[in-house]
């Protein structure tokens, strides 16, 4: 085996350093320009290794290890500017979005509270504004433009920290600070409905489209708290429409499937079903919702498949194992169907529905006493036909 190893300098060794780091640098720079940031970043390790103060190549460093996917690295390199220089707006903000994105809340909070302190002389530094929950830039903000957005990531936090009436509250002065920005009010609207409070996350998501009609997050979500209220085909219209306004939102298909699947249209539902699988493959319970679709068909091999692959991508997934169980029992593979059952209740004791099945299939093996055992357990568990069936099964 030949290894070739390509060297990171490429500049002459009796070059001055000072030069040499510029140099360094700058190539860094063009090779940024051109998104290529693994070799980006090389080269800023090797400024940086020369002159470890090197600002710019810190700050742009850092960017790059977002763009590869790399978070931690990049919130080591902005520590470093804020060690660097206290008031670096950029690095305190980055660095709470990248601590969001990562969970680390607590640190989150911290920064964003950081950045309120800051001096108002520091509050004119220009930099890209991100929106949650969209992860691209949306437009050039100065920090002073910045604190309705601020206020909505502590709201986030606050929410994530299960702290609903600080949530709120940040919620709130971030609207009254930004109040064009539809997406602030989904966010409260979204702590309204977590604490039961309906009406009030209607009202804020009617504002949101109010302020902002293409906002297809109101929308849908509007359409997913009135599923209860509405008509399958309101509902059907509803997601219709936001699929031609956002034909990449996976719910969306999703959700006009199941109701499609509520009228009977089966074959309408399975397709949408394909259409939020394809935008979003590794989503299990996409698979278990199809699979049981399909078994409302009466397609039970179709229906064992994608319950399998459910199953690949979450193997603690009770549901799938209960309705993989029901594939089975709909082509008479009885012993199959019950391994599929215990496990099912392996990872629900309390699955009434898993016992009734269960024992029908004990029933339809000849197994009577294990049979009755789990009728007699599903009837206690609340299933109301697991009555009649123990006393035709068991007496």
């Amino acid at each position: 085996m030949f290894l070739i190893i390509r060297p990171a300098v490429a500049y002459p060794q009796q070059m001055n350093p000072a030069k040499a780091s510029d140099q360094y640098y700058k190539s860094g720079i063009a090779l940024f320009n051109s998104s290529n940031w693994q070799t980006a970043s090389e080269y800023f390790d090797s400024c940086i290794f020369i002159t470890p103060t090197h600002f710019d190549a810190y700050y742009t460093r850092a960017i790059c290890k977002e763009r590869l996917g790399d978070k931690k690295a990049a919130i080591a390199d902005y520590g470093v500017l804020i060690h660097l220089d206290p008031a670096f707006t950029e690095s305190y903000w980055n660095r709470a979005v990248l601590y969001f994105e990562i969970q680390y809340y607590d640190l989150a909070q911290e920064d964003l509270y950081a950045l309120l302190q800051l001096p108002e002389e520091e509050t004119n530094s220009i930099y890209f504004q991100k929106r949650y929950p969209d992860d691209g830039t949306s437009g050039v903000a100065t920090l002073e433009t910045m604190r309705g957005q601020i206020y909505n990531y502590l709201g986030l936090i606050s929410d994530k920290l299960n702290n609903t009436d600080l949530a709120i509250a940040h919620f709130t002065k971030a609207f009254q600070l930004d109040s064009l920005n539809s997406d602030i009010l989904v966010n409260r609207s979204l702590v309204y409905e977590k604490a039961g409070n309906y009406s009030l996350a209607i009202n804020d998501l009617r504002l949101a489209r109010q302020i902002d009609p293409e906002n297809i997050l109101a929308t849908y979500n509007i359409a997913r708290i009135q599923e209860s209220d509405g008509t399958t085909s309101d509902l059907i219209d509803t997601y219709t429409t936001i699929i031609e306004e956002a034909p990449e939102f996976a719910e969306a298909y999703a959700k006009r499937g199941i109701a499609k699947m509520q009228t009977g249209d089966y074959v309408g539902a399975l397709s949408d079903y394909d259409s939020a699988i394809f935008l979003n493959p590794d989503d299990a319970l996409l698979w278990l919702n199809k699979g049981i679709i399909l078994l409302k068909d009466k397609q039970y091999q179709e229906a064992h498949s994608d319950l399998s692959k459910a199953l690949e991508l979450n193997p603690g997934l009770e549901d799938a194992y209960f309705n993989r169980g029901n594939s089975l029992m709909g082509i008479e593979q009885y012993d199959r169907a019950i391994k599929d059952y215990n496990a099912a209740i392996l990872y629900y004791p309390s699955f009434a529905m898993a016992y009734y099945n269960r024992g029908i299939a004990y029933h339809r093996t000849h197994q009577i006493e294990k049979a009755c055992d789990d009728v007699e357990k599903a009837m206690n568990l609340g299933v109301k036909q697991a009555k009649n069936t123990y006393i035709k099964m068991c007496h």
